[in-house]
Order: C-alpha cells, then sequence, then structure tokens
C-alpha cells in the first residue's frame, strides 16, 4: 500500500499549528506539545523544512518557528519533498534494479503514468486545503493543547513563552 511516510505526517500536523493566529512564531516546544511529537524529533522535521525554506527560525528571547508564507501558498508536494527528498516515490514500483527506459519491468509504464499523477495532485493541494479539511472535521490540532495553556490564538500566554529556553534548539 502506498502511503506518506509518518514523519512526514508530523511535518504536516507541526506546519499546521504554526498557521494562523495572532502569533508571529512559536516555540518548538510549543509546537511538539501541540502535535505529540517527540522535541528532538520534531526539531529534525523544522530543520528539513527549514532548509527547504518552509519555516522561519529565529533563536533568541523572542525567536521561535513561523511559517516562511502563508499555508495558501505551501503545497503538499513542497512538504513531502523537504522531509523525504525529491525521489520519495521510487523509480520503480517493483524496485528493480534495471528498471529504465531501456530495460522496463512490467509496471514501468503505469508507474511513470501515475507517479505522474500523484505529483501533480500534491502540488495541486495546499497547507490551506489540508487545514481546512481537518476544521470541518473538529481535528484541530491546536485542540490538543489544554485550554488554559492557550491564548486565543492558540499559543501558550507570554509567562509560559517567556520562561521557556532562552534559545530555540535545532
Amino acid at each position: 500500500m502506498l502511503s506518506l511516510s509518518v514523519t512526514t505526517g508530523y511535518a504536516i500536523k507541526a506546519l499546521m499549528c504554526l498557521e494562523g493566529g495572532d502569533c508571529l512564531s512559536r516555540h518548538i516546544s510549543d509546537v511538539a506539545r501541540c502535535t505529540g511529537v517527540p522535541r528532538a524529533y520534531l526539531a529534525k522535521i523544522i530543520s528539513a523544512l527549514s532548509q527547504q525554506g518552509l519555516v522561519e527560525t529565529k533563536r533568541g528571547y523572542r525567536g521561535g518557528v513561523s511559517l516562511a508564507r502563508s499555508a495558501e501558498e505551501i503545497s503538499l508536494l513542497e512538504i513531502v519533498e523537504a522531509v523525504e527528498g525529491d525521489q520519495w516515490l521510487g523509480d520503480c514500483l517493483l524496485r528493480m534494479d534495471t528498471c529504465d527506459v531501456l530495460t522496463t519491468c512490467p509496471t514501468h509504464h503505469f508507474w511513470v503514468r501515475i507517479r505522474r499523477e500523484i505529483t501533480e495532485e500534491l502540488r495541486k493541494l495546499t497547507l490551506a486545503s489540508v487545514i481546512a479539511s481537518k476544521k470541518e472535521g473538529g481535528l484541530q490540532p491546536q485542540n490538543l493543547l489544554q485550554r488554559e495553556e492557550r491564548t486565543a490564538c492558540g499559543c501558550p500566554p507570554p509567562s509560559l513563552h517567556e520562561n521557556s529556553n532562552a534559545e530555540l534548539k535545532l
């Protein structure tokens, strides 16, 4: 069965936690709490997303993580490729070493077409569309935070924000 990796799912959840609200950025520990992803693992994911220009990170007292662009401008394909690399679908469905234009496997032409279709669909889907579909279903990542730990925009209250580590460690 073809599916995206757990790491890609975590990346999408993290980006969903960063979208919207009045907050300019969030500490990585707050995003980890929002998503339920272990902080160290999330830091690696955020680093990969940052390298591809999907998030911005800032160290220091007023530091944190924020989306580099609006959710409408970030495609799922960009997220997948940031986490998995550009060859995430693989060249051969059967994982044969000699499957190419000259020596094709039985599924070569099928896989070329399906790979193109999957890539195009993921290019069309945006982070905003994923967020909208989750909101319709009532499953927002921000709901994972306890109500008393959040402000209206989903960020922790200033007292928690100010008492967190002085640097964002990626």
